[in-house]
């Protein structure tokens, strides 16, 4: 059909829409114009062209909402991607240290689960050490605390990069490492979803990296407000996932990844 019908048949049914006297003769110009309509025995009904019509436009709207569907929920431009990098950040012993329970307790479980995932599959991934110079530091280099949670450690082949601040992306070569291994997406999951996940994932979607966040894979503690008043870290990781899914990255949850498998 041409642009020109095409843009015709626009403004007829926006005036049909619009005024609900004009449908008869809109009908009539529609069959003139395009033959998918006929009048028999005062009765409009499909010509065998605007059956075939329909059929094609129903598949297509299928289609259409099947892809939606997917890319939405990620799991098809996730497995798209061969090198999807699974990027674990600040999987230590400093994380359990003196602090109450944190938001999620399946978060190492479910960490664990990708990590064998992963490894079973000869996908990429990488560990991200936060360390600190300062003896005070529960992530002090070299310490008990800094060191990896035991079922969560790199094994000798795989990459560590150590972080001094938040994202793993602030003064690393892990940027270097992306490009010269040709990776575009990076999936995230660790400690803490407020800060480290949160500040890394900013930053992979500022680069124009296809960058996922495995909610369910990553947890927080309790914060204090300015007027002393404690808030509770379920509250606050779900609404810090809210705003990541909205702004940077695409929110995805352990069961997804492996559902897919």
């Amino acid at each position: 059909m041409a642009f020109e019908e095409t843009d015709g048949l626009n403004s007829l049914a926006l005036r049909m829409a619009k005024d609900p006297s004009v449908v008869s003769r809109g009908l009539l110009q529609l069959a003139e114009t395009c033959p998918v309509l006929q009048k028999t025995k005062n009765r409009w009904e499909l010509t065998a062209l605007g059956t075939q019509v329909c059929s094609q436009t129903r598949t297509y709207l299928n289609d259409l909402r099947l892809t939606l569907s997917n890319e939405v929920k990620g799991t098809k431009k996730y497995f798209d991607d061969p090198k999807a990098l699974l990027v674990i950040i600040n999987a230590q012993n400093a994380l359990l240290a003196g602090h109450k329970k944190h938001s999620n307790p399946l978060a190492e479980a479910n960490i664990e689960s990708l990590l064998q995932l992963w490894r079973n599959k000869n996908k990429p991934l990488l560990h991200v050490q936060h360390i600190s110079n300062n003896p005070e530091s529960t992530f002090y280099k070299n310490s008990e605390h800094a060191k990896f949670i035991p079922k969560l450690e790199p094994n000798s082949s795989e990459p560590i990069i150590q972080k001094l601040k938040s994202s793993a992306f602030f003064e690393t070569n892990l940027n270097e490492y992306l490009q010269k291994n040709e990776i575009t997406t990076v999936i995230l999951t660790g400690f803490t979803a407020n800060e480290c996940i949160d500040a890394t994932a900013k930053d992979a979607n500022s680069m124009g990296l296809n960058t996922y966040v495995v909610g369910d894979a990553t947890s927080m503690f309790d914060l204090t407000d300015p007027t002393g008043k404690n808030l509770k870290a379920e509250r606050i990781h779900n609404l810090v996932l809210a705003n990541i899914n909205a702004l940077y990255a695409q929110v995805l949850t352990t069961q997804e990844l492996l559902s897919l498998s």
